[in-house]
């Protein structure tokens, strides 16, 4: 067998259901033939224990005074009765003579004597019934060691010679032989072998399918798990039965199995890690378009300024454009590295605060661009009798998270839009939900589980102004206090931001 075929769970699980199957058949078919073997040995037993009484009932109407057999015919009736049983008939006198019998098993021969009349003599401890008695018994083995041919299990059965005077007038001894193939020739005869063969191919059969089953899900995400570690992140695991990968955005693929769980798992994963890396690139070509404009910019203008092509009285407005396009630089740094310092899991200083008052600063610190467009502002402040509404959190950082979505709000937002800043309590718990709405064009539905991912921007396009970092970092900032953020569709039909804040 091939290595990797060894290695494979497909080729592991048949291989240990094989043992087991073969194991629990070796187990049935010994349990039955050790059943069936008691029942042969119990129907044997009667049956030469039948046999002995009645060869001792003929005998004790034909034996005469001196021990011997009258009739010659009970000889002929000795002889049948060995061939029909397949066992050796001892007849035994008074005397312990053997007067009749059909055979010496093995070197028995040359163990027992001959009395002066020339019959083998057999001792008394092998004369089965002389303690008295008028029923038979049996034995097994090799009737204390006087058959010495070796493999053979002896079947002995011994009944006495009836006797009017209740004395001991001898007894009838039937030995069967049981052969060590006595196993192969009973299966065989039985047809168990045949069976167990025929079930066995069978089961194996069914576990073959079934094994295959169980196992080829676990064959495709090991074929797509490597193909994902060469880089390849289009693949997908599909199930057997179904014609289209299974992901999370295909609601009608029912789970119905940890494997299938582990499979949806597997390729809601994959699909999240091809979105992270378009994103990546989709970042990496936007930043690169913003870090290469001022860079140009600054370039082009300071050595037009040293080589002279910029005259000296223009020096000071080219050195304001000069500092924009490093503001700007600034800028997107600044925010790469806060993206970064706050997935090193900083720690956030926890204090109560004014949330209403953290929004109105921030409406003040961009007033300069919801001028510039015209934008009209609404509120809706839920507020105690001092104006306030208490949270708990870091209210830098909270400052952060609704300076992000309010200047995104304001940068999508046509001109003379509308965005509405909402403040209330949420209804089913005590948590303050701050809402922040606008009249633009919104974000499309399916854009939703992706707005909060890191570099992601809904325009794709270079043109489009921003990072993709300021939702994520908004996500990021809440994540840390416990809260959570969300996005729907507004009724000015624009975006419309929910997010969390704890009340003390």
């Amino acid at each position: 067998m091939k290595p990797h075929l060894i290695r494979s769970v497909y080729a592991r699980t048949i291989l240990q259901l094989t043992v087991v199957i073969l194991l629990v058949f070796t187990t049935l078919g010994l349990v039955y033939y050790g059943i069936t073997s008691m029942n042969n040995t119990s129907q044997r037993t009667a049956q030469l224990l039948n046999s002995t009484e009645v060869i001792a009932d003929l005998v004790a109407g034909n034996l005469d005074r001196a021990g011997e057999l009258s009739d010659p015919e009970v000889e002929s009736y000795v002889s049948f009765a060995a061939r029909s049983t397949g066992a050796v008939v001892w007849v035994v006198n008074y005397n312990g003579e053997l007067i009749d019998f059909t055979g010496l098993p093995g070197k028995t021969a040359g163990t027992l004597t001959k009395t002066s009349r020339g019959y083998y003599q057999l001792p008394i401890r092998y004369q089965a019934t002389l303690g008295g008695g008028t029923s038979g018994i049996s034995v097994g083995g090799s009737f204390q060691s006087l058959f010495s041919t070796t493999g053979i299990d002896w079947l002995s059965a011994a009944w006495p010679i009836p006797s009017s005077t209740g004395g001991y007038k001898g007894e009838v001894q039937l030995h069967y032989p049981q052969y060590p193939g006595s196993l192969t020739s009973f299966l065989m005869t039985n047809g168990l072998i045949a069976s167990f063969l025929v079930a066995f191919g069978i089961a194996l059969l069914f576990v073959g399918i079934l094994s295959r089953n169980i196992t080829r899900p676990i064959r495709l995400l090991s074929n797509a798990a490597e193909r994902v570690s060469r880089g390849d992140l289009s693949v997908r695991v599909v199930l057997p039965g179904i014609n289209d990968p299974v992901s999370l955005s295909r609601p009608e693929a029912l789970v119905t199995d940890d494997l299938t769980v582990l499979v949806t798992t597997m390729n809601t994963m994959i699909e999240k890690l091809e979105n992270q890396e378009r994103d990546r690139k989709d970042f990496i070509s936007s930043v690169s378009h913003d870090l290469r404009t001022p860079i140009t910019s600054i370039r082009g203008f300071v050595e037009g300024m040293l080589d002279g092509t910029v005259p000296p009285d223009r020096y000071t407005h080219y050195l304001d454009i000069v500092r924009q396009e490093a503001q700007r630089l600034q800028a997107l740094v600044n925010t790469m590295f806060e993206a970064n310092l706050l997935e090193g899991e900083q720690k956030i200083n926890q204090g109560i605060f004014d949330i209403n008052q953290v929004i109105k600063q921030d409406v003040i610190g961009l007033e300069s661009m919801l001028a510039a467009k015209k934008l009209g502002v609404q509120t809706d402040f839920l507020q105690d009798d001092l104006g306030r509404l208490l949270v708990i959190g870091d209210r830098e950082a909270i400052n952060r998270v609704v300076y992000n979505i309010l200047s995104n709000a304001i940068r999508f937002t046509p001109e003379e839009g509308i965005i509405a800043l909402t403040t209330r309590k949420s209804a089913k718990s005590k948590e303050v939900e701050v809402i922040i709405e606008d009249s633009g064009p919104g974000i499309p539905e399916n854009e939703y589980p992706y707005i909060f991912d890191r570099f992601y921007k809904v325009d794709k396009s270079r043109t489009a102004k921003g990072s993709g970092l300021g939702l994520y970092i908004c996500r990021t900032i809440l994540a840390a206090h416990g809260q959570r953020i969300s996005v729907s569709r507004s009724e000015l039909g624009g975006a419309r931001f929910i997010f969390t804040l704890a009340s003390p």
